[in-house]
């Protein structure tokens, strides 16, 4: 595995584009956790210059232990796009430019070469989560009102689900990008899956009262793993746990993504 991913990070490590991808990702990931109280603070200021003193945005415990697991990893995985077009960039050069047919004279099996993409989909979920793990907790030891060990760590898993919710993210746009073979194709049908399709799919459905279509579609399952947390600050119920079914739908979806993914690029003419 460790090999895999070696030679996996020498080919990314020329590429601009995943470079800049990944790099926009990290920073997307840092704004999250730096840039909501200036923002909060901000918004304060306003309100006050409209003579509006009794709104204060900055009450808002965006940044308290444990919340704040659920409240920067719910948000941060709408970035994740970013880091699948880094991806998709990486598994359609190698068809484009028939680097995957030199690596099998090689001596990398077609096996070899997908589980290198998919060893470098782990890497980049730990390493974001680690990332974002570590910037919770600067950032929740700067603002947070009270801090004991039991608080700090209370809701961390919310990091680890949202490393699962990443990787299979990742693995989908790499079958995505192993299916067509042409990056900006690929791009545009992952956008126009993840934005159009999958929304009125379960749009549709769920007026109809089949709120179970969300189990169904990859993406809605992966995004509804960690519930958006926002609206219990406007005293509304919401979920802040990760559910046993959601779990397992996300978990399903990677093992047959993850054995689809393998299957298509064995088959595959080179």
């Amino acid at each position: 595995m460790m090999r895999l991913l070696r030679i996996e990070l020498r080919k990314v490590r020329p590429s601009k584009s995943f470079k800049i991808l990944a790099s926009m990702y990290l920073i997307a990931l840092a704004i999250i956790c730096v840039g909501v109280m200036p923002f909060f603070q901000y918004l304060k200021s306003k309100f006050e210059d409209f003579d509006l003193d009794g709104v204060d945005p900055t009450i808002i415990p965006f940044y308290e232990f444990p919340d704040i697991w659920q409240n920067i990893t719910s948000v941060a995985i709408f970035f994740k796009l970013l880091l699948g077009f880094s991806l998709i960039f990486s598994v359609t050069n190698e068809f484009s430019y028939r680097t995957i047919r030199q690596n099998v004279i090689d001596g990398l099996s077609k096996r070899e070469f997908i589980m290198s993409k998919i060893v470098m989909a782990g890497f980049l979920s730990l390493v974001s989560a680690a990332f974002l793990f570590v910037l919770g907790l600067i950032t929740g030891f700067i603002y947070s009102s009270e801090i004991t060990f039991s608080l700090v760590f209370e809701d961390a898993y919310f990091i680890l689900a949202f490393a699962l919710q990443l990787f299979t993210f990742l693995i989908f746009t790499l079958f995505v990008g192993a299916l067509i073979k042409k990056s900006i194709i690929a791009m545009g049908v992952l956008i126009f899956w993840t934005l159009v399709v999958e929304n009125v799919i379960w749009g549709r459905m769920t007026y109809l009262g089949y709120d179970w279509i969300g189990y169904l579609l990859p993406v809605k399952a992966v995004n509804q793993l960690i519930h958006i947390p926002f609206p219990k600050y406007l005293f509304q119920e919401v979920q802040d746990y990760v559910s046993l079914p959601e779990l397992g739908a996300v978990i399903g979806f990677m093992l047959l993504i993850y054995w689809g993914t393998i299957k298509l690029v064995e088959k595959r003419d080179l």
